[in-house]
C-alpha cells in the first residue's frame, strides 16, 4: 500500500510541474513568408532604429549689394582756384583730394553736386557769383574718385548757355556721369539708370533755379528745373528702362540754414509720391538734418537727406567748412523681387582753406582731429579746433531725427 501511494505522489509531482513549464516561444515563418523579418525583442533595435528628425531651414534668398557715396557741393571759389596754378600757368587741384581720397573709392559708385562750370578761357576764371574754373578741377574730381555728377545747380547757367554745353563735354572727356543738365533733347530724354552690379540704379537730378538765367524757350531741355509732374514722368521712365530703385537728386532751400523749409518738406513728398526710394539735398552750404520715412508708393523705407552741405569751398565760417561723404548701401533680392535701402553711415569732412603754411585748399576726415598722428604739420592748434567743431556739427545735425545713422571709422 504504501510502495503505491509512493508511485502515485512521484506521478503527480511529475505531472504538475510538466504542466507549469514553458519552453522559449518561436516565430515560425513558413516558406510562402520567408521574405518576412524575424522580430524578436533582443534584435528589435537593430533591426529598426529611431530616426531623429530633421526639419531644414528654408533656401536662403539670393541677394547682392551695392554702396553708393555721395556728396554735397563742389565748389571752386576764386582763392581755390589761385592756390592751385603751378608755376609753368597750369593748374593741380589733386591735392585737395589727397587725403579724402580713399574714404571717397570705398562704394561701388561715388556721386557728388558739381557746383561750376567749364566754360574754358574764353572768359577769366571765376568764382562768386558767376563761376567758371579750370577744366584741371574736374580732372582731379575723377582722379579723387567720383564716378558720377549731378550739375543742375542754382549756378548751371553762370557761363550761359556756351558754359553749360562746354561743362557737360568736360565732364565726358573725364569720363564721368552726369544727370541734370543736357546737351540735345534726346540727351534729356535718356534717363540715367546705372547698371551696378545687377542692380540698377536710376539717378535724377533738379533744381529750384538758376538765379534767373535760364535756358532760351527753345532750349529748356538744357535744364531739370523742379517740377512734380514731370519728376513723376521721369521716375516712370526710369522705371520702364528697369530701375530697381530710384535716387532724387535735389538743389534747393535756404543758404546758410541747416533746417529743411517747406518747399524742401514738399519737393521730398514729390520724389516719394512719384516712387523714389532715396532723396538727397543741396545748396544750403551747410548740412542738414537726415530722415529714414516709409513710403507708401514703394511698400518699403525710404531715405533721405536734407542737405549734404558744401564739400570742397572757400567759405570759412561755421558749418559751411564741414562736410560730409554720406555712404548708402542697398540690396537687392533676387528670391522676392525687390530692392530695397538698408543701411547709411557717414563720415564728417573738414576744409583747410590754405590759410596756414601750406597754400591749398585740403579735405580731411573730421575724426582726425582726435589723433595728431594722421595730421601734417602745417595744421595749427585753431584748425583743431575748427576740424573738431565741424566734426560736432556734423554728427548732431546729421543725426537729429535719425539716431540709427553710423558714424564711418576711419583709418
Amino acid at each position: 500500500m504504501s510502495n503505491y501511494f509512493s508511485f502515485s505522489f512521484v506521478v503527480v509531482v511529475l505531472g504538475f510541474l510538466l504542466s507549469t513549464c514553458k519552453t522559449p516561444e518561436k516565430t515560425v515563418v513558413s516558406a510562402e513568408d520567408a521574405s518576412i523579418p524575424v522580430v524578436t525583442k533582443e534584435n528589435k533595435e537593430a533591426e529598426y532604429p529611431e530616426k531623429p528628425i530633421t526639419y531644414l531651414p528654408p533656401p536662403a534668398d539670393s541677394t547682392s549689394q551695392i554702396t553708393i557715396n555721395l556728396v554735397g557741393d563742389l565748389m571752386c571759389h576764386l582763392p581755390q582756384t589761385n592756390n592751385a596754378q603751378l608755376s609753368n600757368g597750369e593748374y593741380d587741384f589733386n591735392p585737395s583730394f589727397a587725403y579724402i581720397k580713399p574714404y571717397l573709392q570705398d562704394a561701388d559708385i561715388t556721386i557728388g553736386n558739381l557746383e561750376t562750370t567749364f566754360a574754358g578761357t574764353v572768359q577769366p576764371y571765376a568764382g562768386y557769383p558767376a563761376f567758371n574754373s579750370p577744366d584741371a578741377y574736374c580732372t582731379a574730381i575723377k582722379n579723387a574718385g567720383f564716378d558720377f555728377l549731378v550739375t543742375a545747380n542754382n549756378h548751371s547757367m553762370d557761363t550761359r548757355e556756351a558754359g553749360l554745353l562746354r561743362t557737360i563735354e568736360v565732364i565726358k572727356k573725364n569720363q564721368l556721369g552726369y544727370a541734370g543738365t543736357y546737351l540735345n533733347q534726346r540727351d534729356h530724354d535718356s534717363i540715367r539708370v546705372l547698371n551696378i552690379k545687377g542692380i540698377k540704379l536710376g539717378i535724377l537730378n533738379y533744381t529750384y533755379g538758376t538765379n534767373g538765367a535760364y535756358p532760351s524757350s527753345e532750349h529748356k531741355y538744357m535744364l531739370n528745373v523742379i517740377d512734380s509732374a514731370g519728376i513723376s514722368d521721369a521716375v516712370k521712365a526710369a522705371k520702364q528702362k528697369g530701375a530697381d530703385i530710384i535716387l532724387v537728386f535735389y538743389h534747393m532751400g535756404v543758404e546758410n540754414v541747416t533746417e529743411p523749409t517747406q518747399a524742401q518738406s514738399d519737393a521730398v513728398r514729390f520724389a516719394l509720391d512719384a516712387g523714389a526710394a532715396l532723396v538727397i539735398g543741396a545748396h544750403p552750404h551747410m548740412i542738414g538734418p537726415t530722415k529714414k520715412l516709409y513710403s507708401k508708393t514703394i511698400n518699403d523705407t525710404a531715405f533721405v537727406a536734407y542737405s549734404l552741405g558744401n564739400f570742397l569751398s572757400n567759405q570759412y565760417w561755421r558749418y559751411t567748412d564741414a562736410g560730409v561723404i554720406l555712404k548708402l548701401t542697398i540690396q537687392k533680392n533676387y528670391t522676392k523681387k525687390t530692392t530695397s535701402f538698408r543701411d547709411a553711415t557717414y563720415l564728417p569732412t573738414w576744409v583747410y582753406r590754405g590759410d596756414g603754411a601750406k597754400k591749398m585748399h585740403i579735405l580731411f576726415p573730421a575724426q582726425w582731429a582726435s589723433d595728431s598722428t594722421k595730421l601734417p604739420v602745417f595744421l595749427t592748434k585753431n584748425h583743431l579746433q575748427k576740424m573738431q567743431e565741424a566734426f560736432d556739427d556734423t554728427r548732431l545735425i546729421l543725426t537729429k531725427y535719425n539716431t540709427f545713422l553710423k558714424l564711418k571709422s576711419v583709418k
